[in-house]
């Protein structure tokens, strides 16, 4: 008897059940794989709530989308019935840790009518007239968890978005000018201008722009830029800066302008000077970059930035300074 009732009650149940077909996930970008698993952990929790996911087309679709809201995640799953929304709900997770719950109670909301519509309808002679309450949405926001030191939030990482840039533009660089001190005395002064002393030149150049960007958080980003400016004209000139600094982000949006400055070291190489070690120089360098970031939600952005760099000779004095101003264009990826 136990048996029959029990098949009894998995024949219902499967009558109530419904196909519904997982849509891709969106906005999952926070590592590759996330799209992948978002859609694993909606499948199962579709699944959990008696229904049946499938691939193909379904009458009822559900579709996902995860933002990050901060250091959160915000979880939106949308039941599609015939081109409208029927159904939806929304979870917020504290970390990545607790995504999965949240997906499994935004999926639990949105599906939460699927059974009382595919329920079949009760005769009319014998309807009950209690009145029929909605389904009550149950929202989980899920405790900051952290089983160890209170203080101690490695745990709690943010999710950071990571970029390599290559771009190429144009530059203008200029060296200082130098003249020697013990010329004089060997030499007629002429002679001496001609042969040692060194005007501060300016002149075009060509820009090799790489960096690596670590957006921490959407308003900042962590920087590694090199840039590389060459020189083909009356003499040859070499200046390379790898800066080590950040960027700010006024604003979010698609079209983000950004204001960045960094500090690091130089290599210069300059056949203007007759002395090769006036000629080159390895020392402290920094910089300021200013520009704009196209697509900045993409994973692949467009980016235009203008940057100046400069660049003392040894550790120990200022006064020899060379210096390059660059126009560029990159791709952020």
């Amino acid at each position: 008897m136990k048996k029959i009732i029990t098949a009894l009650f998995s024949l219902a149940a499967i009558s109530f059940a419904a196909n519904v077909q997982v849509l891709a996930p969106q906005g999952a970008e926070f590592s590759p794989d996330a799209p992948s698993m978002v859609q694993s952990i909606v499948r199962a929790s579709v699944s959990g709530t008696g229904n049946t996911p499938v691939d193909n087309s379904a009458d009822i679709q559900l579709r996902t989308n995860v933002m990050t809201m901060g250091s959160s995640f915000v979880v939106v799953c949308e039941q599609v019935k015939d081109g409208s929304i029927v159904g939806s709900g929304k979870q917020k997770a504290g970390s990545i840790d607790d995504l999965d719950v949240a997906i499994e109670g935004a999926v639990k909301s949105a599906l939460a009518n699927v059974a009382d519509d595919n329920a079949a309808p009760a005769d009319d002679n014998y309807a009950s007239t209690a009145p029929r309450s909605e389904p009550e949405v149950v929202v989980l926001v899920p405790a900051d968890r952290n089983d160890g030191d209170p203080n101690d939030n490695f745990a709690h990482k943010r999710p950071t978005r990571n970029y390599v840039s290559y771009g190429l533009g144009a530059a203008i660089w200029h060296n200082y000018k130098f003249k020697d001190p013990g010329c004089d005395k060997s030499h007629a002064p002429d002679a001496c201008h001609e042969l040692y002393d060194t005007d501060k030149s300016w002149e075009q150049a060509f820009v090799f722009h790489y960096a690596r960007i670590f957006e921490v958080i959407p308003q900042a980003a962590i920087t590694i830029v090199n840039n590389m400016n060459m020189s083909f004209g009356d003499a040859w000139q070499w200046h390379e800066t790898f800066l080590l600094g950040g960027r700010f982000f006024p604003s979010t949006g698609t079209i983000t302008p950004f204001l960045g400055a960094g500090f690091g070291l130089g290599l210069q190489v300059d056949d203007h000077y007759s002395d090769d070690s006036e000629g080159f120089a390895l020392g402290l360098a920094g910089g300021a970059e200013l520009g704009v970031i196209f697509f900045r939600n993409s994973a692949t952005q467009l980016e235009l930035g203008i940057a100046w760099d400069a660049l003392w000779d040894g550790f120990d004095s200022f006064d020899r300074r060379f210096g390059a101003g660059s126009f560029y264009i990159a791709i952020n990826y």
